[in-house]
């Protein structure tokens, strides 16, 4: 447990030298603070490996770090809105609300790439990963690795075809083949 918050906090303090040095104005320091935020996220890594194992540990590893690095720039960004200064367009007061059938179909994609290309990229993920013949610790590694990578690309693909129904037929394809698969072959 205590490797666990050393980690967290070693990769937490790494993501925050990196956010120094890229708001550094003195080159110098500025590679000083990436080369410690390296050695430190190295040493986070080495950290969830020994309590974990290599698998899982880098698995926590990959998590800790893009959490930590997503709440950096949320806090950095809330803190440079206050800053700026909004400035009125004047063709602003010209927009106008969009139709209700738009509004519809916008809804509709956005439940759609919530839900329906989640749950097709968990089940084709669930699938895949225990056809493959590898332990399970692997099984489970990889399964964290590609499920957000086929959930981006049914997303992708979902808000990138031009008749929308097309990718959401063959995502609940897709779906309910794998649910098949899972619970009844």
């Amino acid at each position: 447990m205590m490797l666990s918050l050393a980690a967290f906090s070693g990769s937490a303090f790494a993501v925050g030298l990196f956010y120094s040095a890229w708001c550094s104005h003195q080159p110098a320091i500025g590679r000083f603070m990436k080369l410690f935020a390296v050695a430190l996220m190295v040493a986070s890594l080495w950290l969830w490996c020994n309590q974990y194992g290599p698998e899982l540990g880098t698995c926590y590893a990959v998590v800790a770090f893009s959490l930590q690095a997503w709440t950096w720039i949320f806090l950095a960004r809330q803190r440079i809105d206050k800053d700026i200064k909004r400035v009125i367009l004047p063709f602003e007061s010209g927009l106008q609300l969009p139709k209700y059938s738009d509004m519809t179909l916008r809804l509709a994609k956005a439940a759609a790439c919530i839900f329906l290309c989640a749950i097709s990229a968990m089940l084709l993920t669930v699938v895949w990963t225990t056809a493959l013949p590898m332990d399970k610790v692997d099984q489970i590694a990889l399964g964290i690795y590609t499920m957000p990578l086929l959930w981006g690309a049914f997303v992708y693909w979902l808000c990138a075809d031009d008749a929308w129904w097309r990718p959401a037929v063959s995502l609940s394809v897709i779906g309910v083949l794998s649910y098949l698969l899972i619970y009844y072959v």
